[in-house]
């Protein structure tokens, strides 16, 4: 499957249902210097294999990255550029990102910024990978916040099933892009997904693929608030003392749904949240919030957020957006009360 992806006067070329090597059968690269951008999980999986479907003439280079989503950083973007500074410049590059969210927005910065000659193309090795690979614009964090940002999109996006590594919490951080998704478009969706993954066997037994369609059309629509659903709550966790105690993903998962229970409890809309979470417990997700996180110090750290600007995204209802918000400590307490009193129900 190939298509055309238009966002914001930009545009890429998507292609997922083939193989990597199948597009690069047909793609001539004689006069190009490659240049692989991978995280050193990836690199180690399957840089031998990446190897073997490119000519043994042609001039070829790897820059491995730390395995952390946030390696879109300050640091790694002076480490790849001094990397490159001993490279003619006066050739023409194909960058080529291989791996995460990170490695695919720093890789993508690298193209539109730098003085090379260069195209680029992406090969996202998960779905949160290839939804960050539709965002049209790249940032540069310091301190896991954005300092550096461009507007672009590769000149290609190619997602190779065959490639991907989709099991345990794999399967799960992928899994709430889609649920973002409906969060955000269409309550339908959600539905779909409740009815198509109702446990963790079925979550782990099916593959993605048959959604692929539907979300890159949500993105096409919504992505940004999709991408960004769930961020200033998540960030929340990122001011408090104990906020190491979770995985990045984890911080992003909470953020998402305490977000939603936000949204709930300002615009009073009908959705059965307890079920909700009853079936994320069955799908594996930890839902639980930290004890050793006070909740006045998240609150406060939401706040400080919102007083540098971060807003929001207030839902109408599952699936419509209201309007971009600052929320107010009552609000953010009662939300969190709210969440444990949920929680504590289900454990009856």
């Amino acid at each position: 499957m190939e298509l055309v992806y238009k966002k914001n006067q930009l545009q890429t070329t998507i292609i997922y249902g083939e193989t990597f090597a199948s597009q690069i059968k047909s793609a001539s690269f004689e006069s190009k210097h490659l240049f692989l951008i991978t995280n050193q999980r990836y690199y180690d999986l399957f840089s031998e294999k990446l190897i073997q479907f490119f000519d043994d003439k042609q001039e070829l280079d790897w820059y491995i990255c730390k395995n952390d989503a946030h390696c879109n950083n300050m640091s790694e973007l002076e480490s790849v550029l001094a990397f490159l500074a001993d490279f003619d410049q006066q050739q023409d590059f194909l960058f080529l990102g291989v791996g995460n969210e990170g490695v695919v927005q720093l890789t993508n910065f690298l193209h539109e910024t730098s003085v090379l000659n260069s195209d680029c193309w992406l090969l996202p090795l998960s779905i949160q990978s290839l939804s960050k690979s539709l965002i049209p614009e790249v940032q540069i964090e310091l301190k896991n916040y954005p300092v550096l940002q461009r507007p672009v999109l590769a000149g290609r996006v190619i997602y190779d099933r065959t490639l991907t590594t989709d099991h345990g919490d794999r399967k799960l951080i992928d899994f709430l892009v889609f649920i973002r998704c409906g969060l955000v478009c269409s309550h339908d969706f959600l539905r779909m997904l409740f009815r198509n993954y109702s446990d963790a066997n079925r979550l782990n037994q099916q593959s993605f693929n048959g959604m692929l369609d539907e979300m890159i059309r949500y993105y096409e629509n919504n992505g940004e608030t999709i991408d960004q659903f769930g961020r200033l709550f998540e960030q929340g966790f990122l001011e408090t003392q104990n906020g190491h105690l979770l995985s990045g993903y984890m911080k992003r998962f909470l953020g998402c749904i305490l977000q939603l229970l936000w949204s709930q409890e300002v615009n009073q809309f009908s959705f059965h949240y307890k079920n909700f979470i009853i079936w994320l417990i069955r799908l594996g997700f930890p839902v639980e919030f930290p004890e050793q996180i006070l909740v006045s110090e998240y609150v406060e750290g939401i706040l400080k957020c919102v007083e540098r600007g971060e807003q929001a995204a207030l839902l109408k209802e599952v699936g419509v957006l209201d309007q971009l918000q600052k929320p107010t400590t009552e609000d953010l307490l009662a939300t969190i009360e709210q969440y444990k009193i949920i929680l504590k129900e289900i454990r009856g």
